[in-house]
């Protein structure tokens, strides 16, 4: 059985990816964990944990607020899909938000985080959605992003950007071949600034067929961004290797970016 967690802000937008989620994996046992975060300082001030009365008060106002719609979301689902092989559970927390869901995923064996995006607003470093973008940085465990408003749909082909710096084990790919196991679906590998192959791997084999695209001396983003608009796709797959603190710091990325341009599902491995 297939473990899943979904975070949300109940949101219109969280609550599309979970949405997208539940019928993509129709028909598939999984384990649905919804998780809401809330951020401590947002309430009251730094002491909280001191347990003062009226801080106590203000925590467990807002954590009863935030279980019983957790509730709701859990017992709307069961019945919406009780024809389903799914089971829902759902967690509250008081934490820094990637801290949480790091959390969740060692102690609850998550295999795979489906979460939505914010598309573009002005504040800095919310491109993708502030929150979406921390989970890609920084939590060890493959991630599906879901572009706001996208609606699920058969997917034919998935577009995997292969970089010149990318250097990931073959086991690496096995969140993808998990998504599109018994799909008939073609993979078209992007060679930006990158003349070899994927690494040899079962997964490859699940696909249809395997095509390989190179480009040269053009901007990751850019030449993703060409390509789709020349051969469509249905879902993009990027590999982000995890930055030590102060590569995080110095060096920048293509990521952002990346995520927020990206029309179609994002599927993050690690």
């Amino acid at each position: 059985m297939k473990r899943i967690l979904l975070p949300t802000d109940f949101s219109e937008n969280s609550l599309n990816a979970i949405h997208y989620a539940l019928t993509f994996f129709k028909g598939i046992p999984c384990e649905f964990c919804f998780l809401n975060i809330q951020k401590p300082s947002e309430y009251v001030t730094g002491e909280i944990y001191t347990s003062s009365p009226t801080e106590s008060t203000i925590y467990d106002s807002v954590a009863k607020d935030h279980k019983e719609k957790l509730n709701e979301l859990v017992l709307r689902y069961e019945k919406e899909y009780e024809q389903q092989p799914f089971t829902f559970d759902s967690i509250f927390d008081f934490d820094v938000f990637v801290d949480a869901i790091q959390q969740v995923v060692n102690t609850r064996s998550i295999e795979l985080i489906i979460m939505g995006t914010n598309g573009a607003t002005d504040a800095a470093e919310v491109l993708f959605g502030s929150n979406t973008l921390k989970v890609i940085r920084n939590v060890n465990c493959p991630i599906l992003a879901i572009p706001e408003g996208f609606q699920y749909q058969q997917f034919a082909s998935v577009l995997f950007t292969y970089k010149k710096e990318d250097e990931f084990h073959p086991d690496a790919l096995k969140p993808l071949g998990d998504l599109i196991n018994g799909k008939t679906v073609s993979l078209e590998v992007l060679c930006v600034d990158n003349h070899k192959e994927l690494p040899k791997s079962d997964v490859l084999n699940l696909f249809s067929e395997v095509n390989y695209h190179e480009v040269d001396g053009v901007p990751t983003p850019e030449a993703i961004n060409s390509y789709e608009q020349l051969l469509p796709v249905d879902m993009h797959t990027i590999f982000v290797k995890p930055k030590s603190f102060f590569q995080r710091i110095f060096s920048g990325s293509d990521v952002p970016k990346i995520s927020y341009e990206s029309k179609v599902p994002l599927l993050v491995l690690k």
